[in-house]
């Protein structure tokens, strides 16, 4: 029987990560969506969880505890819980693919008590959901590589110290660890979008940047590029369930205080049985999460629980974000309240594929 009852280091921190979602991170949510970008204070918070450090620690990589983590930070704000995934993603990747000399080089490197973000590169401009259709490429050379390419919403990508860039080398997907200040990296301006507009995202350009063989991942063995992608949708399903859960947790108690026509909104059987199927719906999107993480941490190839995961909470998350909206009716639409802003938030997530991990 598949059972997927929580540790009991697994509820302390998700009881942590609950505490400083609710008491300083929901009330900063507002403020960050509207100066489009993150105080260093909020980014400093959410590394004094170690969320983001354990990766590099040894067995500290759980990708089940991570999914756990990135949900509740999703409920007090996606942006938030993508400002944690991005570094995680990147320190995940290392950990479990890096050589030995890549993880002594750069581990220790996020050891610090300050927010430090690197990002996974692997959307580009004209990206269409099928990493087939990656055209950053990587030319052996006789000291090592010469990467080329374009890659688009990279979270934080001015600040990011280092990428790991997918890329095709030899007619197979391959990747790469990329120094933000190499020769032949820049990185444009940031890109104004719908949603998640604190995360200052941008595209980055790598001109014929030179690397030495020791930058490849794993090194003379690669890297399974794959499980980086795996990685990444499993990122992203948790942070949809969690800001599902947060409109799903927001609209219950209004739809109860609401009246219209003498009766409380959520009384109406319409409205009761949509609630419903955003609880049942929200569960599952959790569990399909979870199962894939846990496929994940065991080594077995996840791509396609991954997959489902990702396809089924990008569905449903848009629908329960539309469902809150007009479960406010005119007062969804306002900045008043917090679901225009994590509607906004859904519909970013969902299409931003490769950019975190788990």
């Amino acid at each position: 029987m598949i059972s997927f009852e929580l540790t009991e280091e697994q509820k302390l921190a998700q009881s942590m990560v609950q505490e400083l979602a609710g008491a300083q991170l929901r009330p900063a949510a507002r403020a960050a969506d509207d100066r489009e970008c993150i105080p260093s204070s909020i980014l400093d918070e959410i590394w004094a969880t170690g969320i983001i450090q354990s990766q590099a620690e040894a067995g500290g990589y759980s990708p089940t505890l991570n999914a756990l983590l990135l949900e509740e930070l999703a409920v007090a704000d996606a942006s938030f819980a993508v400002a944690a995934a991005a570094p995680i993603g990147f320190l995940g990747a290392i950990a479990t693919q890096g050589s030995p000399a890549q993880r002594k080089d750069l581990l220790p490197l996020f050891a610090g008590d300050k927010y430090r973000c690197a990002g996974v590169a692997i959307m580009e401009p004209d990206f269409a959901f099928d990493v087939s259709s990656i055209r950053t490429a990587a030319i052996k050379t006789r000291e090592g590589y010469r990467l080329s390419g374009m890659k688009g919403l990279v979270p934080f990508a001015a600040a990011c110290s280092h990428f790991i860039v997918v890329a095709q080398c030899d007619g197979a997907l391959d990747a790469f660890i990329v120094e933000r200040s190499a020769k032949g990296v820049s990185v444009g301006e940031k890109r104004p979008n719908i949603g998640l507009r604190a995360l200052e995202m941008a595209t980055v350009n790598f001109n014929e940047v030179e690397l030495p063989a020791s930058a490849r991942v794993g090194e003379g063995a690669g890297a399974d590029v794959q499980r980086i992608i795996d990685s990444a949708r499993i990122a992203l399903s948790a942070i949809m369930t969690g800001t599902s859960r947060a409109v799903m947790e927001f609209v219950m108690p209004y739809t109860k205080e609401r009246v219209v026509h003498g009766d409380a909104l959520a009384k109406k059987q319409t409205i009761a049985f949509r609630l419903a199927d955003m609880r049942i719906e929200t569960d599952a999107m959790r569990w399909m999460t979870w199962k894939a993480a846990s496929i994940l941490e065991q080594g077995i190839d996840a791509t396609r629980q991954a997959q489902l995961a990702y396809t089924y909470c990008g569905e449903n998350a848009m629908w329960i974000a539309d469902e809150g909206v007009q479960m406010l009716g005119g007062h969804g639409y306002l900045r008043d309240n917090p679901v225009e802003m994590w509607y906004r938030d859904t519909r970013t997530v969902s299409v931003l594929e490769g950019a975190v991990g788990v």
